[in-house]
């Protein structure tokens, strides 16, 4: 029927990290904030894609809130420590292979991730403590390891820049980046090699 929220089957996800009951909850939840999204799903819809009562989610979350509070600081941890690592592979003297490398990986989790990220940032675009919950869980971790990232990479290539030109480079970088693994994916396209070069360039990492 036309206008009815279409059923969304996703892979599991918590399921293969948290066993039990809590797993299946968290995994329901994500597929039907995905449908609906986070202000249309409720509790009985959780419950019903699990197969169980509404009173049975209660004996593991308070609430919607804590559901999805819980949903984005497990994956979001998982999403963080990956992102992490990747960063502290990058090595300033083989630069150019390193994001070739570090663009392919982010695509793939990307497409991984695309029901968790698509329900966190809409959630996040409407409500004040899913975004909170948000930058605390990934965004400023991994912005403040790709600002060290930055920085040693400058000192590597000799440059000297001042707060405030670093906390742009480093906006800059990042937007490049993010940019680059989004519209990629739209596009269904795959410009790595020219787009690191622009990248280097921008940031003053192309010299020998």
């Amino acid at each position: 029927m036309s206008g009815m929220p279409q059923r969304i089957e996703t892979q599991p996800f918590f399921g293969e990290f948290i066993e039990g009951r809590r797993g299946e909850i968290l995994d329901a939840a994500l597929a039907v904030f995905a449908e609906k999204g986070y202000g249309a799903g409720t509790m009985r819809d959780i419950a019903a894609r699990v197969g169980v009562t509404e009173p049975a989610l209660y004996r593991y979350f308070s609430g919607k809130q804590e559901l999805f509070g819980t949903l984005i600081e497990t994956a979001g941890g998982r999403i963080r420590s990956e992102a992490l690592e990747l960063i502290d592979t990058i090595r300033p003297e083989a630069m150019r292979a390193s994001l070739l490398v570090a663009l392919d990986d982010r695509r793939a989790a990307l497409r991984r991730y695309a029901p968790l990220m698509r329900t966190m940032l809409v959630a996040a675009s409407h409500d004040e403590e899913s975004l909170r919950v948000l930058r605390t869980t990934i965004v400023y971790p991994v912005i403040g390891r790709v600002a060290q990232l930055v920085r040693t990479v400058d000192a590597h290539f000799g440059l000297e820049r001042s707060d405030d030109q670093r906390a742009r480079a480093l906006r800059a970088f990042v937007s490049l980046f993010v940019g680059t693994v989004v519209t990629s994916l739209v596009l269904e396209d795959s410009p790595d090699a020219e787009v690191v070069d622009a990248m280097l360039r921008v940031m003053g990492w192309d010299s020998p």
